[in-house]
């Protein structure tokens, strides 16, 4: 199983399966960054989802046995994807035992707003039929069926324990020795961050924590405080955007590692940027996403 910390705490409304067939093995980084931003989605969006990993020695030093219940139930099953020379194509996600494709697939699916209802259990992953009923399970417009590939396992309940259980522990692939932690007030010039909408409780009372601020409820309608505020023109000339895939260069790892723009801010003048594995981060050591290895920033 895929090592690391849980970064965003899941949520319970999202009642449906979700299986995610990945590899760790590192000369597939093709398959590997894929899959890496398929748990990425998942994971923004507070979704749990089972992480079933391909690389055997993976398997056997994480939650190996429910791993390979999985993999030989679809093996049974015939519903593992595969390619012309009859490799086995990953990422692979499954929904409610249901393939639906791969990580561009299921982006395609957040995109076109048919993600949500479909975690829900409000709608068919395979026809789009809009008036599932939680308890169905099989569709009664397209006939597909509803079925949990490792039911009772690997579950939300689990995910939730190991999160309050190591909450304040942070692993090096995410954070940086010595990162900065979050700025002091009189630091901040400036924040911008994503909508606190699109965080759990816990992360948005951190996000505000940037601004000096307490959490405040978002709006039911029309835009937020933060974005009526009128941004400081030096932020302006931010090379990467919010949200945006990057590229860290760590010093200590001597690599490039995969990032999430979370925020970005002036810092004694200077424009910084907060990234999910480092804070403050400087234009200088961050690149736009790539899958081919790049020489360390000079």
């Amino acid at each position: 199983m895929l090592s690391g910390p849980v970064r965003v705490q899941p949520e319970v409304k999202y009642v449906a399966e979700v299986v995610v067939l990945v590899t760790t093995l590192g000369a597939k980084r093709v398959e590997y960054n894929a899959g890496k931003r398929a748990r990425d989605l998942l994971e923004i969006k507070g979704v749990h989802h089972k992480v079933i990993d391909f690389n055997r020695d993976a398997r056997q030093a994480g939650t190996g046995d429910a791993e390979n219940k999985a993999i030989q139930k679809l093996m049974e099953d015939r519903r593992l994807q595969t390619g012309g020379n009859n490799d086995l194509l990953l990422p692979q996600v499954f929904i409610d035992g249901n393939y639906v494709g791969n990580a561009s697939d299921l982006q395609g699916l957040e995109d076109d707003g048919l993600l949500e209802n479909i975690l829900l259990r409000k709608a068919c992953m395979q026809c789009g039929y809009s008036r599932r009923d939680p308890g169905m399970t099989q569709c009664p417009a397209c006939g597909a069926s509803y079925q949990e590939i490792l039911p009772g396992e690997m579950t939300i309940s689990q995910a939730l324990q190991e999160l309050a259980h190591h909450e304040d522990d942070f692993d090096d692939e995410y954070y940086e020795d010595g990162e900065e932690e979050f700025p002091e007030e009189d630091v901040v010039t400036q924040t911008v961050t994503k909508s606190l909408t699109e965080f759990p409780e816990e992360r948005r009372a951190r996000m505000a924590g940037y601004s000096g601020g307490a959490a405040a409820a978002p709006e039911k309608s029309g835009p937020s405080q933060a974005a009526q505020q009128p941004l400081d023109p030096a932020l302006e000339t931010a090379k990467f955007a919010l949200g945006e895939q990057v590229q860290y260069w760590s010093d200590s790892k001597n690599r490039w590692m995969d990032a999430i723009v979370e925020g970005i801010r002036l810092k004694e003048g200077n424009v910084v940027y907060d990234l999910n594995c480092k804070r403050g981060a400087q234009a200088e050591k961050i690149q736009s996403y790539q899958n081919e290895e790049d020489v360390s920033p000079s």
